[in-house]
């Protein structure tokens, strides 16, 4: 055979590929396999990686994504009169306090450690977890106690996971405020019950109150306290977050704020 007709043969076969692969569907070649473990070029990883950070589906090199909706809360009914809301959480500042849209919230009826006292991160990690930012909260406001003295917000929250002034107290990460049991809607509750509002309790500033009325210092215009000496500290007595003016003879505003003995 000459080389003429060979290579007449090679010219037919070629065209004849041609043409078949020019019929064959475009995605015919493309890469279906869900579990390849090769290397993926770096734009490639990029991209995956973003759309995994932002929720979504990674397959067949493109990204599916499922617009968020708004979080989700069990809804709890409130009781009492006071205000019942469901805001979004946008700040957790420690175990016992946390931030809403539009609310500054006291937890009722708990006392998480403060920043330099031992148990204030895991407290508030518990909380951050519990009640996480962005996630939505129901808020019952407290009939009695319904501001604190820094006006906030007091009542009992209820979280993705339950209500966190309960959750606190039972895994160790607050104490039960034994000063507002007199004084809270939420005391005859079994959780309040079950960590210490168990039975009426007389404010114990009264009877100091009465007893030494003629010697209170006028450094403390809102409770009454006896002028130095002897020289008291916050441990020995019973008020927390009274005003402080003048020369304050005990020293009870240490950061000089004009509030005393801080909680």
């Amino acid at each position: 055979m000459n080389l003429a007709v060979i290579g007449g043969i090679i010219g037919v076969c070629v065209i004849a590929a041609v043409a078949i692969f020019a019929t064959v569907p475009q995605d015919t070649w493309k890469d279906k396999r869900t579990d390849f473990a090769g290397v993926a070029p770096p734009d490639e990883n990029k991209k995956r990686t973003d759309c995994l950070s932002r929720g979504g589906t990674w397959e067949y090199a493109s990204c599916s994504i499922v617009l968020d909706t708004e979080p989700q809360v069990q809804r709890h009914q409130c009781s009492g009169a006071a205000m019942c809301l469901t805001q979004k959480v946008t700040r957790i500042v420690d175990g016992d306090t946390l931030y809403t849209e539009n609310a500054k919230i006291r937890l009722s009826l708990v006392d998480a450690p403060e920043v330099d006292e031992a148990g204030y991160y895991q407290a508030k990690s518990f909380t951050a977890m519990s009640c996480p930012v962005g996630s939505l909260v129901t808020i019952d406001q407290d009939d009695l106690q319904p501001i604190d003295v820094y006006d906030r917000m007091v009542g009992k929250v209820y979280c993705e996971t339950g209500m966190i002034n309960e959750m606190l107290l039972q895994n160790g990460h607050a104490e039960i405020s034994m000063q507002y049991c007199q004084t809270s809607e939420f005391s005859g509750e079994s959780w309040a019950q079950n960590y210490g509002c168990t039975k009426p309790r007389t404010p114990v500033s009264e009877p100091i109150a009465n007893t030494m009325r003629n010697d209170c210092d006028p450094s403390y215009p809102d409770v009454c306290i006896a002028s130095y000496p002897p020289d008291l500290d916050c441990g020995e007595i019973p008020q927390r977050n009274f005003k402080v003016t003048g020369s304050d003879p005990h020293r009870f505003d240490g950061d000089g704020d004009g509030i005393g003995c801080e909680k």
